[in-house]
């Protein structure tokens, strides 16, 4: 019965440092997936391993692929395109009777757009408007993904008076 050899993985990724985890040869690919979700946070199944052009299976073993101390293994995140289809957000205002819109928003709408569509419905006009998503205060010059918007997310709509 041949020993296990132990290894000592090395991790390559363009974003982070490099990365060395211990390893027998027996083990599979999904456990250097969990060594690196450890140290990185980023969650196994955004991960893709290569060895040359070749991409890691998490079932098989380190073996299979031949890897042993002079490999270097490359980490590269899947790509999760955001949908760009219409969400449907609610933009909530702050007047007493907290009257509420339906809009139909796409997460490349920008700010600007989007409180073009307020005013449509609402009647306050963009220069008066503050909107917040998520507690954050939509900012004129970004898109609503920069705010991870989601379906069913309220926007809530406060007014403030220029000049007083």
């Amino acid at each position: 019965m041949a020993a296990c050899e132990v290894l000592s993985v090395n991790v390559h990724s363009e974003e982070r440092p490099s990365m060395t985890f211990p390893a027998s040869s027996k083990d599979r690919v999904k456990k250097i997936n969990e060594h690196i979700r450890s140290k990185t946070k980023i969650p196994v199944q955004d991960q893709v391993l290569l060895l040359g052009s070749q991409t890691l299976e998490p079932q098989k073993p380190l073996s299979f692929y031949g890897i042993d101390k002079e490999n270097t293994i490359h980490l590269t995140l899947k790509v999760v395109k955001p949908s760009d289809k219409e969400l449907p957000l609610f933009v909530v205002e702050a007047t007493d009777e907290g009257q509420r819109h339906l809009l139909q928003v796409r997460r490349s709408s920008s700010v600007a757009q989007v409180k073009k569509m307020i005013e449509t419905v609402s009647g306050v006009t963009p220069e008066t408007q503050i909107v917040t998503c998520n507690g954050k205060k939509l900012e004129d010059g970004k898109i609503m993904a920069d705010y991870s918007i989601r379906e069913g997310n309220l926007l809530f709509l406060t007014r403030f008076c220029i000049g007083g």
